[in-house]
């Protein structure tokens, strides 16, 4: 395929979708992600995109600063997906989940939706995306978020430390292997990470591989503070690796 082919192509993606990943765009395209790189530079030289962490958007999908949770959502579904499936199979039933911000755990919550559990989330999303579940789904009240889709804020706050969680499942912002950190972008859900952190038994990171270049303003935590940190792929990277980083396309749970 051409150059203005490509280029084409993307377009009409990105009309289509509003948000698109570098990732899914090459295997879409058959072509290298340099390339799709290249062509995403051309056109926002030219003013018919912004290239964003991991993939581009249309014009008219940017809303300040950052994209909505909405617009995030299908950037790299394919790595969200293979974690979820793999995240899913380490839950049992008869446990209490806790379900974090984010759009890695959409596809999470959806794997889970027929297990006989009980999840507790401040993640409006997950929601939205859920039909006729299985479990149990209590949904945290507070200060509603629009952009980032959850509620926040001091009621939140007191009603999540309630709960004691079997297991609770993390998304973040970046992470940042020469540091060990896992980062985060919002002060109001840094603070929901932390009390649901000290309220689980088993804590866990899902990031797809992008999350390995990019980072937040806020450190979330320590990244040997989780269990396990699961990713679709490993990074490709000199720095040596977390012993709890895990490829879900290498491993699989016992």
């Amino acid at each position: 395929m051409i150059a203005s082919e490509r280029r084409r192509y993307i377009l009409n993606a990105l009309n289509l979708r509003g948000v698109i990943s570098l990732k899914d765009t090459a295997r879409e395209l058959g072509v290298a992600e340099i390339t799709v790189r290249r062509d995403f530079e051309k056109l926002e030289s030219e003013g018919k995109l912004k290239r964003v962490q991991g993939g581009a958007t249309s014009l008219e999908e940017l809303d300040g600063a950052e994209l909505t949770m909405t617009s995030k959502l299908p950037m790299h579904m394919h790595g969200k997906e293979a974690v979820a499936q793999y995240a899913a199979d380490l839950v049992r039933d008869g446990e209490c989940v806790f379900i974090d911000g984010g759009t890695t755990m959409v596809p999470f919550a959806s794997a889970i939706m027929r297990k006989n559990v009980r999840i507790i989330t401040y993640n409006t999303m997950v929601l939205k995306k859920l039909s006729n579940p299985t479990a149990q789904i209590i949904l945290i009240g507070g200060e509603y978020r629009p952009h980032y889709e959850m509620n926040v804020g001091t009621i939140a706050q007191d009603m999540l430390q309630m709960f004691y969680f079997d297991k609770a499942f993390f998304g973040c912002s970046g992470v940042d292997l020469s540091q060990r950190v896992a980062y985060t972008t919002e002060t109001e859900s840094l603070k929901m990470k932390r009390i649901a952190m000290s309220n689980s038994s088993h804590n866990f990171l899902l990031v797809d591989q992008s999350k390995f270049s990019s980072r937040g303003f806020l450190k979330f935590c320590p990244t040997d503070q989780f269990e396990a940190i699961l990713s679709d792929s490993l990074p490709d990277t000199e720095e040596e690796l977390p012993e709890n980083l895990r490829s879900v396309a290498q491993d699989s749970p016992k």
